[in-house]
Order: C-alpha cells, then sequence, then structure tokens
C-alpha cells in the first residue's frame, strides 16, 4: 500500500504540535461513510476518498495544500442512464485559532483559500474533505456529448432507439403568440 494510510478514525484528525516545520505529508483513503455526507438523490461514492497534501504550520495558523480524489456514480441528465465520473480537487485551505474572525479573508499569493477553523490543539480535515466532495458532485452529468436523451412523448432512451414518435405542437391557446413579431429599435 505504500506510504498510504488505511482508514482510522483519527486518520484526518491531527495533532498541531506534530507538525514540523518542514510540513506533515498526508497520504489517507477514508471511506464516503465516514464523511456522513446528505443524502445525495441517485449519487453513489463508488471507492474510498484519497486525501493527499501537506499540512504546514505558521504561528497558529495551519495549511493544508493538496487534493482529494474519489469516484462518483451519477445518472445522466438526458437519458438517466448511470455515468461513473472520477473528481481530483485541488485545494488549499487555512485553519485558524479559536476565536478568530472566520469572515476576513485570508490570502496567499493572490489566492483565496477555503478558511476553517482548528480546536487549538488538532486540526479535523473531515469539514475540508466533505465539502471538497459535496462540490464535486457534477451539475449536469452526461453519459457522453452526444446523448439523445429520453424521447418526450414516450419517455423511451433515444440513444438505444431512434424514437419516431410526434412531439405535440403545444398549448393551442399559446399559438397567437408564434405570430407575434416584435420590431426591429432602431
Amino acid at each position: 500500500m505504500g506510504g498510504k494510510k488505511r482508514w482510522q478514525p483519527s486518520v484526518l484528525v491531527v495533532e498541531i504540535a506534530k507538525i514540523p516545520v518542514e510540513g506533515l505529508p498526508l497520504d489517507a483513503e477514508i471511506p464516503a461513510t465516514a464523511l456522513h455526507l446528505p443524502p445525495l438523490p441517485d449519487v453513489t461514492v463508488r471507492t474510498p476518498i484519497r486525501i493527499r497534501g501537506l499540512l504546514s504550520r505558521v504561528t497558529d495558523q495551519v495549511y493544508f495544500d493538496g487534493r482529494i480524489e474519489g469516484v462518483l456514480q451519477v445518472p445522466c441528465s438526458r437519458c438517466l442512464e448511470e455515468v461513473t465520473t472520477g473528481f481530483c480537487v485541488e485545494t488549499r485551505a487555512v485553519y485558524l485559532p479559536p476565536g478568530s474572525e472566520l469572515a476576513s479573508e485570508v490570502e496567499a499569493e493572490g489566492e483565496e483559500l477555503d478558511l476553517y477553523q482548528h480546536s487549538g490543539n488538532t486540526v479535523d480535515l473531515h469539514e475540508l474533505v466533505y465539502d471538497q466532495v459535496v462540490l464535486a458532485v457534477p451539475v449536469q452529468p452526461l453519459c457522453r456529448d452526444t446523448c439523445a436523451g429520453l424521447c418526450q412523448v414516450c419517455g423511451g432512451n433515444r440513444n438505444i432507439t431512434p424514437c419516431t414518435c410526434q412531439e405535440a405542437e403545444g398549448d393551442p391557446r399559446l399559438a397567437v403568440l408564434k405570430r407575434l413579431r416584435v420590431p426591429e429599435s432602431s
């Protein structure tokens, strides 16, 4: 398994005092169930979530610079067939000490960082990983760019069988709007 840590309840909770000056490399896998994700309709996390990066400390702030990756299974937004899609999110976060104003923006080299708070003794990466996994769920996933979707009349998958259904013309009460012409403005 190399240097990768297998899931232990504390693998994402790191004691700040144990972060050396040169930083602490992190390479861990956790099951999605450990994140307590909200019920996402029709979304399944297919692999353990992998977290790789470096934790570093500057006075009472702790920085995480790394990536979070995994594989999701979601329905195609056009035909509802299952789509397996990987995600790899590069993330930079700063953990501020208790009592810090989280509303103030912290920047590093012009980049905004995700802001979290540590307990004073430990840094818990669960919230960061949770946020990045939820944000990685695609808004309109497609099984392929040329997906034909479902027939609006019979509901058949037009990727499997071309449909010969005739689409309805629409509400006849609105037919008058088709003849409406808007004059061009000068």
